[in-house]
């Protein structure tokens, strides 16, 4: 690990951040032993996904301890979020964490780099940005990388070939167009839909489905009247990253996806960074649903840790 912080400054910085992170959770944690477990097998994850998943928890933890707010960890043996909040000794709301991201146009890219082996140049063409691409969308990319890098090869013209996605939880169809050319392997992808639109769109329905699943559900719905707030980490989102906090709280909180059957309460889109060990940004929409007294303890959370919320 040393060796590799002194070769490598972007290595480095990410051990100091992650150092701090760890002296400032000792110093306000230290009282329960299970964050010293966490800390310790924070040392042995082995993949990003786990690491940001980690890494998110320990942010919010910090967000909560620096504004003063009494919180638990959560029992991983039954469903119930990651931090319970306390006041007055009672558990008064909940913050469920999750920086797992759907599979998306990066893994694809991945997949027909592979694929192209440094022998031709790859067109991709997105109508409109994707929320997710399960792996068999990969696999039909990747035979028609093959097919068109044969027909090159045979000396025959590549004829493009259009790839329709259905998924119930893509926020609507999308299609490919893959194009194999001559070229020295370089792939790229580009979405023909509106600048903006398409992309925030497509990470607005993700962060909303983060909480869908059947596990997240009961998490959401586990204290019995409650409320919890499901923080998001969307840092591998996509185009997350062009809207502020304060614009997505206010998007969130009037998007048509807060049905009244969604399990959490509210919704907090945020970012981290490997490099710093605070929140780059955070916004929270809380659900229309929601009663007044519900409501303004979520309010009054978010004031006290100075988050955007609508």
């Amino acid at each position: 690990m040393e060796a590799a912080a002194r070769t490598n400054p972007t290595v480095l910085v990410g051990l100091d951040a992650l150092e701090t992170m760890a002296a400032a959770l000792e110093a306000t944690a230290a009282s329960d032993p299970r964050w010293r477990r966490k800390i310790a097998e924070f040392g042995q994850l082995t993949s990003l996904g786990q690491l940001l998943q980690m890494r998110a928890e320990f942010v919010l933890a910090l967000a909560l301890a620096d504004a003063g707010i009494g919180y638990e960890l959560g029992d991983t043996k039954i469903a119930n979020p990651d931090f319970l909040l306390t006041r007055s000794g009672a558990v008064c709301a909940g913050v469920e964490v999750t920086a797992r991201a759907p599979q998306s146009i990066n893994e694809l890219v991945e997949r027909v780099e592979a694929v192209s082996g440094g022998r031709f140049d790859v067109d991709l063409a997105f109508d409109r940005c994707p929320s997710r691409l399960q792996p068999e969308v990969a696999d039909k990319a990747a035979a028609a990388v093959r097919t068109q890098a044969d027909a090159l090869g045979a000396g025959s013209p590549a004829v493009a070939e259009v790839i329709r996605v259905e998924d119930p939880k893509n926020a609507g169809p999308v299609e490919i167009t893959v194009q194999v050319c001559p070229g020295n392997g370089a792939v790229g992808r580009e979405v023909t839909a509106g600048i903006l639109d398409s992309p925030l769109g497509a990470a607005e329905y993700a962060a909303f489905e983060a909480g869908r699943g059947a596990q997240k559900a009961a998490q959401g719905r586990s204290l019995d009247g409650a409320p919890v707030l499901l923080a998001v980490d969307v840092s591998r989102y996509g185009a997350a990253w062009m809207r502020s906090g304060t614009v997505w709280a206010a998007r969130l909180a009037a998007c048509e996806y807060f049905t009244p059957d969604y399990p959490f309460a509210g919704l907090a889109v945020m970012r981290q960074s490997l490099e710093q060990p605070g929140l780059i940004d955070i916004g929270v929409g809380l659900s229309p649903h929601l009663t007044a007294a519900d409501r303004q303890v979520l309010e009054d959370l978010c004031t006290t840790l100075g988050w955007p919320c609508a």
